[in-house]
């Protein structure tokens, strides 16, 4: 099952989901377009094959958004409105300060829960099996969870769970 950790991770990782299906049907189209006139050289099967995988592979991120927005979507307003200021505009801990007019210790905390939050609502979504089949796929997420578990030991930043 999920927890803070994926929480973050999926967070951090939503930014980059619009991104990587662009490049993705970037690479698509200029295969496309460039093996087309030499399919005899490269063989047309293998280059159809690799398409068909790329756009297998979008699919599934474009289902990891659709996940996530849905379990964001069933979250209060706090946590929306913290995910969206991280998802949206990357704001670091002192611009959510000032843009919330809040302390840091109180938005540590929102941003805390909101994270511990929404891996809870994925947990309890019906596409709890998808999500966790998309992220064993997608490497780049569990390298991403490893950082965020790797920066919070650094900083001794442990889930504030129980003060939730």
């Amino acid at each position: 099952m999920l927890d803070i950790f994926d929480g973050e991770t999926l967070v951090k990782c939503y930014r980059m989901l619009n991104k990587k299906c662009r490049a993705i049907d970037k690479f698509i189209e200029n295969n496309s377009l460039y093996f087309g006139s030499s399919f005899v050289e490269y063989g047309s099967i293998d280059v159809i094959n690799n398409i068909i995988d790329l756009m297998t592979r979008k699919n599934q991120l474009i289902n990891l958004k659709v996940i996530i927005d849905s379990a964001i979507n069933s979250l209060d307003e706090k946590d929306k409105q913290v995910l969206y200021l991280k998802i949206n505009y990357h704001v670091k801990m002192d611009e959510m300060c000032e843009f919330l007019s809040i302390k840091e210790r109180t938005a540590f905390r929102r941003i805390e829960r909101a994270y511990y939050n929404l891996a809870e609502a994925l947990n309890n979504s019906k596409y709890i099996d998808k999500l966790l089949s998309i992220m064993e796929k997608e490497i780049w997420i569990n390298e991403m969870k490893d950082r965020v578990k790797e920066r919070r030991e650094s900083y001794k930043i442990k889930p504030v769970v129980n003060n939730l």
